[in-house]
C-alpha cells in the first residue's frame, strides 16, 4: 500500500516562506491534485516529494519510510515533467528503456517491458522514431511510458499537460486517469488549471500562499468552497458584497441586504456571524419565465442584459444589476431553443436559497 504523508512541511527561500507547515496524506491508489495560482507553493511541494529540494523542516513518509533526506533516485518515485525531458539523440524505444538499463534490469526483460509500456500509451508503432519526429502529445506519451515502465510506487506530475492545446490536454488527461487505474499507482498531480484538476483528481488540495486552504473531492470544492478565494478560483462565481444582515432571521433562513439594497435569503447557521460576501454559481441561476414568485424557496434579482454569449454548450448572460459593480453571471445549459434577449432588456433571474453561500 503506497501511502504518502507530509508532516509539518515548511520551506523557506531566504526570508520568504514558500510552504507553511503543510500536512497532507495521499491514500494508496489515489490521484491527488495540487491546485493553485503561480507562486502558491504547489511545485515546491512536488519538488520536495521528488527529492529535488529539501524541506527546511518537516518530514516526508512513503509507506512509513522516511524519505526527507533520501536521494531522489532511491525513492521509487516517478516524475513526469512539463517539458517532456526526452533525450533527442535516442529513439523512442531507447528513451523508455533508459531507466530500466540504469536500474540494471536484465536485457532479456527490457524489450517486453518497453513494448508493453508503449502499447499502453498507444505508441506501439513509434519505437524507432526520434523525439523530433513526434508531436507534443506523442512526446508527452513517451515521457509517461518512460515513467510507468519502472513501475514506481508513486508518480508525480509537474504540470505535464500545460504545453498542449485544450482538446489534446483533455484527451491525454483522460488517458492518464485510465492508466492510473490500470497500473494502480498513487499519484500527485500539480496544475493551475481547475478543469484539469476536476478531471484528474480523486481529491483536490487547493493551495494559496503556501497553505492548503481546502482539501476535498472535486464536487466538494466546487459545490462548497470554504472561502471567496476558492469560490473564485474554482469555476465561475458571483461574489456579491453584503451591506448588512440586520433584518432578522427565521428558524431556517436569514435575510440579508447586498449592495444596491437588494434583499436575499441565505440558510442560517453558526458560520453566518459577520459575513461580508455571498456567492452564487452562474449555472445555479434560471431566468424567470413566468410571474410565479416563491420567496420561501428562491432568491430573485432584476437587471438589464449587458451581453449574451453562446459557447456551444451553453449561454452565458451578463446582467447589469443596480448597485453591483460587476455583471451578474447566469449560465443557461441544455437549451432546446435559441435564447434571445435584446441589449438592455430587463429580466429577472432566480436561484434556490440553498444555493447561496455566505462568507
Amino acid at each position: 500500500m503506497t501511502e504518502l504523508q507530509l508532516k509539518d512541511i515548511y520551506k523557506k527561500f531566504g526570508s520568504k516562506v514558500v510552504v507553511n507547515k503543510l500536512n497532507l496524506t495521499v491514500e494508496s491508489g489515489e490521484m491527488l491534485c495540487l491546485l493553485g495560482p503561480s507562486g502558491c507553493g504547489k511545485s515546491t511541494t512536488l519538488s520536495m516529494i521528488a527529492g529535488m529540494q529539501t524541506p527546511t523542516s518537516g518530514s516526508i513518509m512513503l509507506e512509513d519510510k522516511e524519505l526527507t533526506k533520501v536521494a531522489p533516485h532511491k525513492r521509487d518515485v516517478g516524475l513526469v515533467f512539463q517539458n517532456y525531458a526526452l533525450f533527442p539523440h535516442l529513439s523512442v524505444f531507447d528513451n523508455v528503456a533508459f531507466g530500466l538499463r540504469r536500474h540494471g534490469v536484465p536485457k532479456s526483460e527490457i524489450g517486453d517491458r518497453v513494448r508493453a509500456s508503449l502499447a499502453s500509451v498507444q505508441l506501439a508503432e513509434f519505437e524507432d522514431r526520434f523525439p523530433a519526429q513526434l508531436s507534443g502529445g506523442q512526446q508527452q506519451r513517451v515521457a509517461l511510458a518512460r515513467t510507468l515502465v519502472l513501475k514506481p510506487k508513486l508518480v508525480l506530475f509537474d504540470e505535464p499537460l500545460s504545453n498542449l492545446d485544450a482538446k489534446l490536454r483533455q484527451a491525454l488527461g483522460i488517458e492518464i486517469r485510465l492508466l492510473q487505474k490500470e497500473y494502480k499507482f498513487t499519484g500527485v498531480f500539480v496544475t493551475h488549471d481547475q478543469e484539469e484538476a476536476m478531471l484528474l483528481g480523486d481529491r483536490i488540495a487547493v493551495m494559496n500562499g503556501g497553505n492548503i486552504v481546502q482539501l476535498g473531492t472535486p464536487k466538494e470544492v466546487y459545490k462548497k468552497p470554504v472561502d471567496p478565494f476558492v469560490a473564485n478560483f474554482i469555476g465561475e462565481s458571483n461574489l456579491l458584497p453584503i451591506a448588512n444582515t440586520d433584518l432578522g432571521t427565521s428558524s431556517e433562513t436569514m435575510e440579508i441586504t447586498i449592495l444596491g439594497g437588494h434583499k436575499i435569503k441565505v440558510i442560517a447557521n453558526d458560520n453566518n456571524s459577520n459575513p461580508s460576501k455571498v456567492m452564487i454559481r452562474p449555472e445555479s441561476i434560471e431566468v424567470l419565465v413566468d410571474k410565479d414568485i416563491d420567496s420561501e424557496k428562491y432568491n430573485y434579482l432584476t437587471g438589464n442584459v449587458a451581453y449574451i454569449n453562446y459557447t456551444g454548450t451553453s449561454y452565458l448572460i451578463g446582467i447589469k444589476v443596480e448597485g453591483i459593480e460587476k455583471e451578474f453571471l447566469v449560465r443557461i445549459q441544455n437549451m432546446t431553443e435559441d435564447l434571445h434577449f435584446s441589449d438592455e432588456e430587463a429580466i429577472t433571474v432566480k436561484w434556490k436559497i440553498k444555493d447561496t453561500l455566505i462568507y
